[in-house]
């Protein structure tokens, strides 16, 4: 981490030569990396992202070129030894700016349909880890002092060998909370950072969820709303309405099993497992 903060800038300074473009605005740090803003040499806007170096592989890079600007960041140049992209400039404002929650609901359905292309080779499959779940939930529920009633675990069993085994090979972004969608040109809303993995399309229906959690709690009908949002997600994705609830349903059972104790948690996932328990 020490030894890749101190190449920085010679680092961006090579790429920006090689990818022929000045800085045009200040360093922004995040969790994965630093994002500086530049301008190319037709006068075009761009950013050049690199990433801290990390065990995990990142396919990030990948998941933009084969995507091609269609509902995400376009990728216009990469160095996969380095971590690093230059990508299209996009405006600095994410979705958590619309107010409705069933738009923004709807907005994330539309692009998790529009990013749904054929995977290619080396990204992770979803399939052999929901295979696993269905064996080992029980026995993780029973070690969490049954943390979750057991027909709520059973359910999610149930959805693990239903849904599970046999899930498309579909891209999917892994992470599409609000923040990883801005506004764009080209599109109103573009998708960045994605994770890379390969499933089922409803997988993706619970991260957006959480991000307006405290709200959807605190309507008059709480379970009726956030059974409304999965059917506005699943409609824009066109997606099985029953499909999407229940891989909700079951992403939820293994987050609150795999971390039990999540003091950010505030006991989301525990009451949409059991809300969404038929």
């Amino acid at each position: 981490m020490r030894d890749w903060l101190e190449q920085l800038p010679r680092l961006s300074t090579q790429l920006m030569a090689r990818w022929s473009c000045v800085p045009a605005g200040d360093v922004r740090a995040g969790h994965g990396g630093v994002v500086v803003p530049v301008r190319r040499a037709d006068g075009t806007r761009a950013v050049l992202k690199m990433s801290l170096p990390s065990d995990r592989d990142d396919f990030e890079s990948t998941v933009l070129s084969v995507w091609g600007g269609r509902g995400a960041v376009l990728l216009l140049e990469r160095d996969d030894e380095l971590g690093a992209r230059l990508l299209e400039n996009l405006e600095d404002r994410s979705l958590a700016e619309v107010e409705d929650a069933e738009v923004s609901m709807a907005v994330v359905g539309g692009l998790v349909r529009r990013l749904a292309v054929p995977a290619p080779e080396g990204l992770p499959r979803l399939t052999e880890a929901y295979q696993q779940w269905a064996l080992e939930l029980p026995d993780m529920n029973r070690r969490c002092g049954r943390a979750l009633p057991d027909r709520t675990v059973a359910a999610a069993v149930a959805s693990c060998r239903d849904l599970g085994s046999e899930q498309p090979d579909t891209v999917l972004h892994g992470d599409l909370h609000q923040n990883n969608v801005l506004r764009g040109t080209r599109e109103e809303w573009l998708a960045i950072d994605p994770l890379g993995v390969v499933g089922d399309l409803a997988t993706e229906c619970l991260t957006h969820l959480r991000d307006r959690w405290v709200e959807l709690h605190h309507q008059d009908q709480p379970e009726r709303a956030l059974r409304r949002r999965i059917d506005v997600f699943a409609e824009a994705a066109h997606i099985d309405r029953e499909r999407a609830r229940r891989w909700t349903q079951l992403r939820a059972t293994v987050t609150i099993l795999r971390s039990p104790v999540d003091l950010n948690d505030g006991g989301l996932h525990a009451w949409v497992a059991t809300a969404l328990t038929d």
